[in-house]
């Protein structure tokens, strides 16, 4: 459970594998010095690792105590483990869940959290986003607002079917509208090769799905 409890803690740290590995092998008994030699690093550097753990934790790793029970914080941390990863996919900053598990041990349960936030509009606007997106994530609903539809028209094909051009006609008919869904996505934070990327692999996918293939 202490393990979990620091993967979740963790959960953005590029390091999450390596300290947790180094928190066990503490565990099961290893020295500083053995853990710093078998992960390359320093033994104050391992030492620190192990020492922020055991706070993370409320004790129990450095010493024989049992875990501290003054904060319940952790225990949240495991219940909403997807909470890192909506604060990373919608850019909140790594620290944001830090403050969010904060907030949610005052409140004492995420429908007082959610009500709190609607009478405070004012505080924590991170926090409070990532609230909204919990939120929507544990009644189901989708975090990503609804797309409006492009105003742009599709322009109709002038030539028969077995014309020559009339593949290159319906690639100038689509450019626009194309184009745009490009621009919106960039705008919404996405690179260029991301967006071309998954532009052909929805492409191929409907592809795929007609039977043409």
């Amino acid at each position: 459970m202490t393990l979990e409890k620091l993967r979740a803690c963790w959960g953005l740290t590029p390091t999450v594998d390596r300290n947790v590995a180094l928190v066990e092998g503490f565990l099961k008994g290893k020295r500083f010095a053995d853990l710093a030699q078998e992960h390359d690093l320093s033994t104050s550097r391992v030492r620190q690792i192990i020492e922020r753990a055991d706070r993370l934790v409320g004790g129990g790793i450095l010493t024989e105590a049992e875990p501290s029970k003054a904060s319940p914080r952790t225990e949240f941390m495991v219940d909403y483990p997807y909470v890192w990863n909506l604060a990373q996919m919608h850019r909140l900053g790594s620290v944001t869940p830090h403050h969010f598990f904060t907030e949610l041990e005052r409140a004492g349960s995420l429908e007082r959290l959610v009500d709190k936030m609607k009478r405070l509009p004012s505080r924590a606007r991170t926090t409070r986003e990532l609230v909204r997106l919990v939120w929507l994530k544990e009644r189901g609903q989708s975090p990503w607002p609804a797309m409006k539809r492009s105003s742009i028209a599709i322009a109709q094909p002038t030539c028969t079917v077995d014309h020559p051009d009339r593949a290159l006609q319906c690639q100038l008919a689509l450019e626009p509208a194309l184009q745009q869904l490009a621009e919106r996505a960039a705008e919404s934070g996405w690179s260029e090769d991301e967006i071309a990327n998954a532009l052909l692999e929805l492409a191929g996918a409907l592809f795929d799905r007609d039977g043409t293939s």
